[in-house]
């Protein structure tokens, strides 16, 4: 049965991407030799094979380094997780220290001040506690009204020692809020190692002789097309 040139055309393609039939050969082969535009297919399909096997692969941006460096690493985010479990413990011993004060306070002035101290000891045991809970987004408004409190607290509680006007247990009770900005300092440190919200990657220039593209939204990924061809 002789075969049409849709059908010998069909095989040709399957010959040439190593797809034939089994028993297709002799019947394609003899369609071959009497259908001359069926001879001109297969010398165009068989050249345009060739080109696409054989074309240099065009030159793509290595985006590799770009996504790891932006990417946070696994031990980064161990890392801020326990920082943020210490806070969140000190907030808790800033927490207690506010009602030991409020519970252990006298009568008369000595116990507004004790209340004062209370306030005070609860506000930063909210502020460590909201820092842990990973609500706030950053740590450096915290860490500048924290670290001038533990500054000033530092300085009057040496020459009260100096004097004898502190009794040293008392002073160790500061320690908690001191260890508390220290893991601010660290958490504030790892945020910013940690880069932005999303991934900023930019491939390179365009080449020359290719027209601009529009660039995409600040909000993507940026990632361009990694090769460009030509329309036939």
């Amino acid at each position: 049965m002789d075969m049409l040139c849709a059908d010998a055309r069909d095989a040709i393609s399957a010959r040439l991407d190593d797809e034939e039939l089994p028993g297709e050969a002799a019947a394609l082969d003899a369609h071959l030799d009497g259908c001359a535009g069926c001879r001109q297919y297969v010398d165009r399909a068989a050249h345009v094979t060739r080109l696409t096997r054989t074309r240099a692969v065009e030159p793509a941006p290595d985006l590799v380094a770009a996504v790891l460096a932006a990417a946070p690493s696994r031990p980064r985010r161990i890392g801020a997780s326990g920082v943020r479990l210490g806070l969140g413990a000190v907030g808790i011993g800033q927490c207690a220290l506010a009602i030991s004060g409020i519970v252990g306070a006298g009568g008369g002035a000595a116990a507004h001040m004790s209340h004062e101290s209370a306030a005070w000891n609860l506000a930063l045991a909210v502020g460590f506690l909201w820092v842990a809970t990973g609500t706030a987004r950053r740590t450096s408004g915290l860490v500048a009204l924290v670290g001038a409190f533990v500054g000033v607290l530092g300085v009057l509680s040496v020459l009260d020692l100096l004097v004898g006007r502190v009794d040293p247990v008392r002073l160790a009770t500061h320690l908690l809020v001191v260890v508390g900005f220290v893991l601010l300092l660290v958490l504030q440190r790892i945020d910013r190692r940690g880069g932005g919200d999303g991934l900023a990657l930019h491939t390179p220039a365009h080449r020359s002789g290719q027209a601009d593209e529009p660039e995409e939204p600040s909000g993507g990924l940026g990632l361009a097309p990694t090769a460009h061809h030509e329309a036939a």
